[in-house]
Order: C-alpha cells, then structure tokens, then sequence
C-alpha cells in the first residue's frame, strides 16, 4: 500500500483583533493515498491526456501547498493538447464557469 502523502505548506497566524500576523511557519498535514486507478494530482479517474478535476477537495487542497493558490480551470487543463484545452474552455465559457490564475497587479 502506498504511504499517505506528506504536505507542508505556510502558516500565518493572526491576532483576530489587530489583524497583525503573531507567527509564521510551516504546518505539515497528510493526505491519505489514492487508488493506483485514480489521477494522483487530483484523485478523480480519467485518462492521462483529461483535464484534471479543478473542483476535487485534494487537488484543490495539494495545488495550494504547492502553489500558495487555489487551482483554476486553466490550472486543470495546462497538460492536455492545446485542442483539449480549447474545447473545455469553451464549453465551461458557456456554463460560466471557467476560471484562470489572477493576473498580479503592475505598480506604474
């Protein structure tokens, strides 16, 4: 059996008053493992060349730690063909529900 995935990611704690950040570290949490049937990015089946599932609580939960964001729809996507990646796009355009990286903003 696999071993339970090990995630570390930034911790802030905040004085609920001041809003001031008291301490900064690093909380380490495990993931159980998957089924070797399952995507390991996202825990969802699906053939290796489908966009991964950007609403999964563990894919959600592991691109965070690894990222410091939450996954998007592009997020999803960004490993299939450019073909793949166009026809969701404009099907979930349609639901409303497509979804891209904040752009940061430019000081100038």
């Amino acid at each position: 059996m696999p071993s339970p995935v090990i995630v570390k990611s930034p911790m802030r704690i905040l004085d609920l008053q001041t809003g001031e950040v008291v301490e900064e570290g690093t909380a380490n949490w495990m993931m159980l493992p998957l089924p070797a049937s399952n995507c390991q990015e996202c825990a969802t089946e699906h053939a290796p060349d489908e966009p991964h599932n950007a609403q999964s609580l563990y894919y959600s939960m592991a691109f965070h730690a690894m990222h410091g964001r939450s996954p998007t729809w592009a997020d999803a996507v960004a490993h299939c063909t450019p073909e793949v990646q166009a026809a969701w796009r404009e099907e979930l355009k349609k639901m409303d529900a497509w979804t891209e990286p904040e752009q940061p903003e430019v000081d100038g």
